[in-house]
């Protein structure tokens, strides 16, 4: 599959090198062409086209700031909504006690962890009873508990709680101990559709205004948040408390925060000419102090975090137009003394510039193969940003090769192959399930030091994977010195049951040989005991959001994890015992296991497995390797 990948991309790649040009002609061309056109416009439309280009940057900045603001603020708070799903989740699923105060104890400090805007969390019940993970000024934890809460407050959130079936925010409040402002996440919890109680997230916003600033001085500007049109959420003079806030007034008014600009705020009026800015849902103003003193103000709307909206948003002086304006016509009466250098540049540039990008693009065409090992690292450039380019893509290759080491790279590469839509979605379907166990290997590791155990244990399964692999099989999950691999998914594989038949008894040679090369350097021999079992499984992504596997569940997967334990019982005597349900062995029959293959089965008996009410009927597999060492017991009924 890789090759033919590969066959494809250079194809490609040839076909579009005939249709396209060297990025240095490009950028050249580019460079020189924008600064003729640039040169041409100062001179034949002069200062009004100077002033449309420079309103035209104006209106890229504004949404831009604006943009930097709500991603922000959105950073800020998502992780309360975030926290309120995970405990919902796990109230649903049945994996906490919302009764048991430990437990709701060690949900509710989890739950800060990580999350340094979170200042507290609380869990009232339907009883009132209140319990509250507290974030302390230096980063200690507390847990307070309150035995019933009969304020309006708390009676009035439950009934908003139990009547909603989403989560939402409450009313902004103010504590006066910290003299800090917060928001609130309220997250409904129900057990068996039964309203239980309601976990709440309190979040510390006086960071917002740190953030504001930050974002406002990078502009030139300062940056803001409004409640409704005529309160103050962050501004720069909100970093520190504010004399005005209070329990009544937990935000400060326009007029009060120290800021003239938006003290004058219902004074502002509408400029045109910002259309992008405005498809953007961001609004540019001006602001007239009087004396000349005008404010250019861009702002925009956020509907998410409670019933008033809020305005984010930032101003700057218009001197800063002015500037830009005078600039841009110093640069046009300039211009054709650098056209001919900049051009020059441009060539020189562009060659420094593709150089790194067509290495990276070579390189990124064998990541996209999952081809890490020949994978080349990027050399630092002298531009900074190629530099930095160079650094994180290197970052990327080693946590690839990383994520290679632990993630099975055939299994990515044919969900890769998967275009349809639902490749992805978990599904039931027929599969031939594969356990294997080491015998006695506790009392084999017993005898050895840990790193001889890794070691065992990594060659023996580099042997099972490539007899798993060779059969087009996917290694599912390492689990001890046992491993568990599948059939049938996510490509469908019609004889998948003859695969893992095949697998298996190539297995068996292997072990065989590897024991022949054991022996002879003084090495204890490895026994190992094999199940398959073919049967209906859920097969897709399954985990939590943060850890997902690919994998199968259901009875069939038990089921081969029991016939490999079965095999203590009818264990032959040789390297390898191999049982398997007579489902996988019709269908591996049915499949068509030539004879040419040396693989055949014997009834071993039916049996009674855990986890299953009838009884299974049990066969061995038979290969060339078990044959050479002698005639399988005979087979047994131990059904009831």
């Amino acid at each position: 599959m890789t090759i033919a990948v590969g066959e494809r991309s250079a194809k490609r790649g040839a076909t579009k090198a005939r249709r396209s040009v060297s990025i240095a002609t490009v950028l050249a061309m580019s460079f020189g062409t924008l600064v003729a056109l640039g040169v041409a416009a100062v001179l034949a439309i002069g200062f009004g086209s100077n002033q449309k280009n420079t309103f035209s940057l104006l209106d890229q900045q504004a949404a831009l700031m604006v943009e930097l603001i709500r991603t922000g603020v959105e950073n800020h708070l998502s992780p309360a909504a975030e926290k309120g799903r995970h405990v919902e989740m796990l109230v649903a699923d049945d994996l906490v006690d919302m009764t048991d105060d430990a437990v709701v104890e060690n949900t509710l400090l989890a739950s800060l962890a990580g999350t340094p805007q979170i200042a507290a969390a609380g869990y009232f019940d339907t009883a009132r009873r209140g319990t509250f993970a507290i974030r302390d000024p230096i980063g200690g934890l507390e847990v307070q508990r309150v035995a019933r809460d009969d304020t309006e407050e708390v009676r009035k959130l439950l009934r908003q709680a139990r009547a909603s079936d989403e989560a939402f925010w409450g009313r902004i409040f103010f504590e006066p101990e910290s003299r800090v402002t917060f928001l609130n996440r309220i997250q409904p919890l129900r057990k068996d559709n039964e309203f239980i109680g309601f976990v709440v997230f309190v979040i510390s916003i006086p960071e917002l205004s740190e953030f504001i600033t930050g974002v406002g001085s990078e502009f030139g500007g300062t940056g803001f948040i409004l409640v409704g049109q005529d309160r103050v959420l962050a501004h720069p003079n909100l970093t520190s408390p504010h004399p005005d806030l209070s329990r009544e007034k937990p935000l400060v008014a326009l007029d009060r925060v120290g800021d003239l600009v938006l003290a004058s705020w219902h004074l502002r009026e509408r400029e045109g000419g910002f259309d992008p800015a405005a498809a953007r849902s961001v609004a540019v103003h001006s602001i007239d102090l009087g004396n000349d003193d005008i404010y250019i103000a861009f702002s925009g709307t956020m509907t998410d975090f409670g019933p008033v909206p809020w305005t984010v948003g930032a101003y700057v002086d218009s001197e800063l137009v002015d500037t830009e304006l005078e600039r841009l016509l110093y640069s046009g009466l300039a211009g054709f003394g650098v056209l001919l250098i900049s051009i020059l540049a441009a060539v020189v540039l562009g060659r420094v510039i593709a150089k790194p990008i067509k290495a990276m693009a070579v390189e990124a065409t064998q990541i996209g193969a999952l081809e890490f090992g020949s994978v080349e690292p990027l050399r630092p450039s002298h531009i900074r940003e190629l530099r930095d380019q160079a650094e994180a893509f290197n970052r990327m290759l080693a946590g690839l090769r990383w994520f290679e080491t632990y993630v099975p790279r055939a299994l990515v590469k044919r969900l890769m192959d998967r275009s349809d839509e639902g490749a992805f979605a978990s599904e039931e379907r027929t599969v031939t399930i594969m356990f294997t166990d080491i015998v006695g290997f506790s009392s084999l590791s017993e005898k050895m030091p840990a790193g001889q155990v890794a070691e065992l244990l990594n060659g023996h399964f580099e042997l099972l994977g490539r007899c798993v692999e060779a059969q087009g099989g996917t290694i599912d999950k390492f689990i001890g010195d046992a491993l568990m691999a599948f059939w049938g998914a996510p490509d469908d594989q019609p004889d998948h049951a003859a695969r893992a038949c095949r697998a298996a008894a190539a297995a068996s040679e292997a072990m065989a040989a590897a024991n022949r090369a054991a022996e002879k350097a003084g090495r204890p021999r490895i026994r190992v005991r094999i199940g398959l079992h073919t049967g209906q499984a859920v097969v897709g992504n399954i985990g939590a959001p943060g850890r997902i596997n690919y994998t199968i569940v259901g009875e069939a997967v038990n089921v081969a994890q029991r016939l490999e334990e079965l095999g203590k019982q009818l264990d032959s005597g040789t390297d390898t015992t191999v049982l398997v349900s007579r489902e996988t062995a019709r269908s591996a029959g049915e499949e068509g296991l030539g004879q040419e293959e040396a693989i055949g089965f014997e009834p071993a008996g039916r049996f009674e497995v855990r986890g299953r009410r009838e009884p299974i009927e049990v066969m061995r597999l038979l290969s060339t390797v078990e044959t050479e060492g002698g005639a399988a017991p005979a087979p047994e009924d131990h059904s009831t």
